[in-house]
């Protein structure tokens, strides 16, 4: 792979006369490559590698964030179109259209800054190669990516600080050690624990739970299960009667959790720790109610606020939602790479920085959101002073 992305440098470089993105050198008096901005959001991203990125619809939803009473320490000390920052997702997810591009979008509004980004054809890391190293080729230095892979997405980010860049890991955490500056998402332990220990609560401290898990053979699902088993572990009265894995699509979520509804009659609870999971589990739980008119309401927490969540949550299927701070981490991760690009560098190289977490009910399910931006801004607020060693 860094022979590729050498490569690719090389080739870029002669092709628009442009210094390598490790160099700190002016420009020549070339013109630069095109890069969308955040106005042309809702075209077709031309991003073009080996592989090709799907044509995106983009949500429209993006609110105006009140950030009159933020006083921004950051000064940029250049020209705002010479940042050249690039936001990378797997795959196609309402949850990154949602919540992660709002969230950098806003960001890039504040400084004035057009910030590129891709979504992959699907959820693998030989695709995200491919795409990261053509935008690295093209003259990209500060990256905000989801690994693809929690253990080749090491690699990848490694080769990128090589050649002079910066890399910021958000979503989820990868595996350890960790080659990127900082991973900015949630603890998603603490949301399952905490999430399950209200379950619990609810269904008076006895019963029994399914608990429905994505893919098995990544770190964050890992932890959202042990989140999961530690609550039930303290409840006496309360035992996970299933646990479905390995869900990778909706279609995968309804039919497991389908299945699952019907081997167990006697479940009183099921919960669903990621977003994709979620959005099947709440389907398959609406047609599990409408065809079973005697059933008993289980007592249901779904992860992220997609609209099947949100639709879950007001008409009664669902109990309890999980809002992550995907806006958190969209607009922390490209402020920590401009505060990157001017210098300032990582107390602890690595670190996680948690972006929290909000619960949804139909007490707060439209107010809930300025919970969230409150969270964003008190982090962006201790950068400085709490992880980050000025230049």
């Amino acid at each position: 792979m860094k022979k590729r992305l050498i490569s690719l440098l090389c080739v870029a470089a002669m092709a628009v006369s442009l210094i390598g993105c490790g160099d700190s050198g002016k420009k020549e008096e070339t013109k630069a490559p095109e890069k969308k901005t955040e106005t042309e959001a809702a075209k077709k991203d031309d991003t073009k590698a080996a592989t090709e990125a799907p044509e995106e619809t983009r949500a429209t939803k993006n609110k105006e964030i009140d950030t009159s009473g933020v006083e921004r320490a950051l000064q940029l000390s250049k020209d705002p179109g010479e940042y050249k920052i690039h936001v990378y997702w797997p795959a196609p997810d309402t949850y990154f259209e949602d919540n992660i591009q709002p969230g950098y979008e806003q960001l890039a509004k504040e400084y004035g800054l057009s910030v590129d980004y891709a979504i992959g054809t699907e959820w693998t890391q030989d695709v995200e190669n491919q795409v990261v190293e053509a935008k690295a080729a093209e003259g990209y230095d500060l990256f905000m990516i989801y690994g693809a892979d929690t253990s080749g997405a090491n690699a990848l980010y490694k080769e990128l600080i090589d050649a002079g860049c910066q890399v910021v890991n958000y979503g989820g955490k990868v595996d350890d050690p960790q080659q990127a500056a900082a991973t900015v998402c949630g603890d998603v332990y603490d949301y399952s624990y905490a999430a399950t220990k209200q379950m619990i609560e609810a269904m008076g401290g006895k019963g029994e739970i399914i608990n429905v898990l994505e893919n098995l053979g990544d770190v964050n699902t890992l932890e959202r299960q042990k989140g999961v088993e530690a609550a039930v572990a303290e409840a006496d009265g309360v035992t996970i009667c299933q646990t479905i894995g390995d869900i990778n699509t909706e279609e995968e979520g309804y039919e497991k959790v389908s299945d699952a509804l019907a081997a167990n009659p006697n479940a009183t609870g099921i919960i669903a720790t990621g977003g994709t999971a979620s959005r099947g589990m709440t389907n398959a739980l609406k047609d599990y109610y409408a065809s079973n008119g005697d059933a008993k309401h289980l007592f249901a927490v779904a992860t992220d606020p997609s609209q099947e969540v949100m639709n879950g949550l007001k008409d009664g299927t669902l109990d309890i939602g999980v809002a992550q701070n995907g806006y958190g981490q969209g607009y922390i991760g490209t402020l920590l790479l401009l505060y990157l690009s001017e210098g300032w560098t990582m107390k602890d190289p690595g670190v996680h920085i948690v972006t929290g977490y909000v619960f949804i009910t139909t007490d707060n399910i439209d107010t809930f959101t300025a919970d969230i931006e409150t969270l964003s801004k008190d982090i962006a607020a201790e950068l400085e002073t709490k992880y980050l060693n000025a230049p």
